[in-house]
């Protein structure tokens, strides 16, 4: 008797345990999602285009974007005002809503299909600048009145002009073009051959020529230093065709109207500026 009481209360103590065993469940914690990395810009002209890694969690749902305009403290995340809001399923985006000459500055959140959001990206900067494209200047020679242009301004004019920034030269001799700067406190820099408009992002603080001329190069990009105004501005021009028949020079420019920023175009070198919202593949 005393024995079967053991073990009736044995096998008791084992059903309660079965029992237990079976009613435990698993909690599963919905974990915020990570901010996003990698995010870049470019500048264009009234436009900046930002670039960054999607966030790689099942349940992402969206990135919130923040931006803070003019003259602010990047660090204080309280500066930021939301922007928009896109689908995960877009890595990209373009502001439109922007004054050539003025800094911004960028943050992103992630949102899960749970609402929970991420901590603040990294920021970046960018200050978006005007751009020209196809413009065309002659040898002085063959069409005086379009031999030089005015970046400031953006327009052609004669090679003397006072408002003249940079002309265009031909050496009969050599067989050669140059890219003359109209005035002595001017700068002028061979950059090297450049595959896109944007390759150049960034205008250097030093490697000027000592002479006021450069030869021109087809597909070389130029980076100009110019005092306009008692101001320090940079430019950059990309030689897209030299005509021998005509005795001209095509090219793009980029001018930044921000004094003493070097900006000309911030973003990766293997990216193009985009004229729409880019899906992820």
């Amino acid at each position: 008797m005393k024995r079967m009481m053991v073990i009736s209360m044995a096998m008791t103590v084992l059903v309660l345990l079965i029992s237990g065993c079976e009613t435990e469940k698993t909690v599963y914690i919905d974990e915020y999602p990570p901010a996003p990395t990698g995010l870049t810009s470019i500048s264009g002209d009234e436009s900046i285009t930002l670039l960054w890694y999607p966030v790689e969690v099942d349940d992402i749902d969206s990135y919130e974007i923040w931006w803070a305009p003019g003259n602010v403290d990047p660090d204080d995340t309280d500066e930021y005002d939301l922007l928009d809001i896109i689908s995960y399923s877009y890595s990209s985006l373009i502001d439109n809503d922007v004054e050539n000459g003025v800094t911004y500055y960028y943050r992103l959140i992630a949102v899960d299909e749970s609402g929970n959001h991420s901590y603040m990206s990294d920021y970046v900067m960018d200050t978006p600048r005007a751009e020209g494209h196809n413009v065309v200047i002659y040898d002085p020679l063959i069409n005086f009145g379009l031999s030089g242009y005015d970046l400031y301004f953006q327009d052609r004019l004669t090679w003397n002009d006072t408002n003249c920034d940079i002309w265009l030269d031909y050496n009969s001799q050599y067989d050669e073009f140059f890219i003359n700067v109209r005035h002595d406190d001017y700068y002028i820099q061979d950059f090297g051959y450049a595959e896109d408009f944007d390759d150049v992002g960034y205008a250097p603080s030093d490697g000027w020529s000592a002479f006021d001329e450069v030869e021109a190069i087809e597909g070389h990009m130029y980076i100009l230093k110019l005092n306009h105004f008692d101001e320090w501005h940079y430019a950059r021009i990309w030689v897209t065709d030299l005509n021998y028949q005509d005795v001209s020079m095509r090219f793009s420019w980029a001018y930044q109207i921000d004094q003493g920023n070097r900006e000309l175009a911030i973003g990766p070198q293997s990216v193009k500026p985009i004229t729409e919202v880019i899906p992820v593949n």
